[in-house]
This record gives C-alpha cells, structure tokens and sequence, in this order.
C-alpha cells in the first residue's frame, strides 16, 4: 500500500438495506404497528413503526446495543437517515409504554415480579396474521412454551436458580413465530403462575382468530392447573413428566418395554397409564428408560434404570412419534432462543432499568416476526445463496452487505459494487 485516498462521496456498505425497506413499506406494516401500540404525540417526528424498524435495521447490520443507531445513520443511504431516531428518542418512547409490575408476595416472603404488556403481545400475534406467516384457517397448530434464563446485571434483577442475577422471561412460540412473552425476575421459577400466562396467551391467540391443536412443554407445564387450561383450549398435550417415587413404581412394575431408536441410539419403551395430582384423572405417559451405568451389579435389577416420561392425552399416536413430537419442541425453542439472544441482543438489555419488557418484547417483534418474513420473501424471490435456514449474520454477509451510492440523472438510479444480481423484491 503506497497511497491512501479518501472519497466524500455518499457510499454506503449496506445497500442491501434499501430492498428491505422498501419491502416493508409494501407491507405497510408501519399502520399496523401504530394502530396497534398508540399514536405518539402530534409533535413527535418518530412514529413507533420507525423506532421498531430502525431496531430491526440496526440488527440485521450487526449492531449490537440501541446506541449503534447514531453509526447505522452515518452509514446508511440518505433515504433512510429521517426514519432512524436517537437512541435518546428510543429511550423516551420505550417509557410511554412502560406497564407496571404485577408483584406477589408470597407466605415464605418471596417476592414475585411480573410483567405482560397486552399491546406488544397483541403485536407480535396481530403482525404474524397480517404479515401471513400465521393463518387463520389453519387448525393444526402447535404451540411450544419455554422460559429463557437472562442473565444481566440491572439494579432491580434477582437470583436465579443459576445463581446470576438474571430476568427469567418466558416465551410461546408457533414455529419459528413467537406469539406471546412475559417478564418475569431472575427469582421466579418457570413454573409459577403459568396458568395465568397460558390463559393470557390463549385469549391473545382467540383475539387473532389463532387455532392452536397441541402444546409442547417441559416439566414446568407438568402441573394440575396448567393441564386444566390446555384441556380447555387444545385438542393435545405432550408435557415432559415429573419423577416421582410412585411414579417410579409403577415403571418398575411394567412388564412390557419395547426397544426402539430414539436419536441413533436404542432405548427401552413402554406405554402406562398414570394418575397424577392424587390419582383424579388418568392419563396415558410415555415412558423411556435407560440403564445406569454401574461399577458392581446392583441387588435390585429394576432399580438400574432411570426413566423419562411423557405425559399426553393423545392415545392414538405411537410411542415413538410421541418421544419425536416433545424432541422437535426442543429445537425449534432453542433456535428461537439462541436468535434472540445472539443475533437481535435481548442479553444486552439498555442501561435503562425501567424498560427491560419493552425492549425484550420489541426485540421479539424484530427477531421472530419482521425477520422470519423478510427471509421468506428473499426466498421466494429466489435472491442467491439464501435459504430459510439463515440467521441474521448470514443475511447480512450474502446479501445486505454491498456498496451502493444512489446517482441522480433524469431519475434516482441506485447503483450496486457488486457482481450479485439484486432486483427489487416483490411480496
């Protein structure tokens, strides 16, 4: 390198970003998102559409906290820079929808801290419809329930059970779609109050003409109230059993185990039924057993096993496609998880204490909702190199990430540094 040379001229190295902006304005999702969360004041220059998109812009071009929108202006088209506020702005918004705590004390003194914001709740399900990744004539739905451990340092977070302070938000997921979120702080178990939150997330669902045919869930959901509520509002359930010593009889006494190939690897199975919760109803569990790995023979054979069970209301469907069903659950939570807390940041919560909900909750929006339909539109517009198992730093090296500059003649031209062939995106 002899020289250096710098260039004034308006070049920006993610012109990839002009075709997603302009497919969201297609979508006028913009109306949606202010009929949905309120119209901010009529002095505001900011509308919440913009703030919600430029935290989805400022993620798909790897920015990692909320004050990386004052570096995405600077480099973005001139277009664009009037929709991106401040980080400041962003602040004082995210305050205007702050919903306060529901707080429990319990008899041994703990407190409890919940969080559910209706409006963003009704967002992330009234979008999923209206962008159609969800449909209201499809019945066969399944939803998946999970809780994230979010480990961070703010002044009003608790202990969790990981010994972090933490929040321990949970999150309902359809596919790769979140439909329904709550905080909760790092001292809430996954299972508490989750009766409630299903019964809150149901009702968001009915509101949005959502059908849901069966629940996945972990041993959280493994309670008498919870089983209650899904009985009302599912055809289906596949919950991950609690052990227990009289459940663990009653493996021991089964006679009749089948050998099947769960993940490359062979396992003992058997079909029981069992009456939980002091033996009122009955139920069918699914049953898979391993033998411990021992040093010296144990005296009591039966007792050289560990066991997993299922517990479901489903008494047509296999052994096997029972165990496969609740694995899918796992992954397809993980993804959802690991998207959230690594591509679009909700572990690196603002230094705001009091907007945690908001911020997670938008997040999610961004995340599970703006970027599952981006990535099907880029598909089915055939843009190379993608496909629907993408991530956003993948989207960002293959195809957002191209110089452009726009050059004005008798009309804006936007002209593209790259030997890729970018065409407008259609919906």
């Amino acid at each position: 390198m002899d020289k250096i040379r710098h260039s004034s001229q308006n070049i920006t190295p993610f012109g990839g970003l002009n075709f997603i902006n302009s497919l969201l304005k297609q979508s006028n999702v913009h109306s949606l998102i202010d009929r949905t969360l309120g119209f901010r004041n009529y002095r505001a220059k900011y509308a919440y559409s913009d703030i919600i998109l430029s935290l989805l812009k400022n993620s798909l071009c790897n920015g990692e906290f909320v004050s990386d929108l004052k570096h995405l202006k600077e480099q973005i088209a001139q277009n664009m820079k009037d929709s991106i506020p401040s980080h400041d702005t962003v602040e004082y918004a995210f305050q205007k929808l702050k919903v306060p705590n529901k707080i429990v004390v319990t008899e041994n003194n703990t407190t409890h801290q919940i969080n559910y914001n209706k409006n963003i709740n009704s967002l992330l399900a009234g979008i999923c419809v209206n962008l159609g990744l969800l449909k209201p004539d499809v019945k066969d739905y399944v939803l998946d329930f999970d809780n994230v451990v979010l480990n961070n340092n703010k002044q009003d977070a608790k202990t969790s059970y990981k010994m972090t302070k933490a929040y321990h938000p949970c999150f309902a997921n359809i596919g790769s779609n979140t439909v329904y979120f709550e905080n909760r702080n790092g001292n809430t178990p996954a299972k508490y109050a989750q009766e409630q939150a299903l019964e809150n997330c149901f009702k968001n669902l009915k509101d949005n003409s959502i059908s849901i045919k069966s629940f996945r869930g972990d041993a959280a959901s493994y309670q008498k109230g919870v089983i209650a509520v899904l009985e009302e509002n599912v055809e289906h359930f596949y919950i991950r059993n609690v052990t227990s010593a009289g459940f663990r009889s009653i493996c021991i006494e089964e006679k009749n185990w089948e050998n099947v190939e769960v993940n490359y690897e062979n396992k003992e199975v058997a079909n029981i039924r069992y009456a939980p919760f002091q033996g009122e109803k009955e139920y069918r569990v699914v049953v898979t057993r391993s033998r411990i790995t021992e040093s010296h023979p144990n005296l009591f054979p039966e007792h050289s096993y560990t066991y997993y069970g299922i517990i479901t209301n489903n008494m047509e469907m296999s052994n096997l496609d029972v165990i496969r069903i609740l694995q899918q659950e796992g992954n397809d939570s993980e993804n959802n998880n690991k998207n959230l807390l690594n591509d679009f940041n909700i572990h690196r919560l603002p230094l705001w204490t009091w907007t945690p909900t908001r911020f997670i909750g938008l997040m999610v929006v961004c995340s599970n909702i703006f970027f599952e339909w981006i990535k099907s539109v880029l598909v089915k517009n055939r843009v190379e190199a993608l496909k629907y198992n993408i991530v956003p730093n993948e989207s960002l090296s293959k195809y957002i990430c191209v110089c452009a500059k726009f050059v004005r003649r008798t009309q804006t031209v936007l002209v593209l540094f790259s030997s890729k062939k970018y065409r407008p995106l259609i919906i």
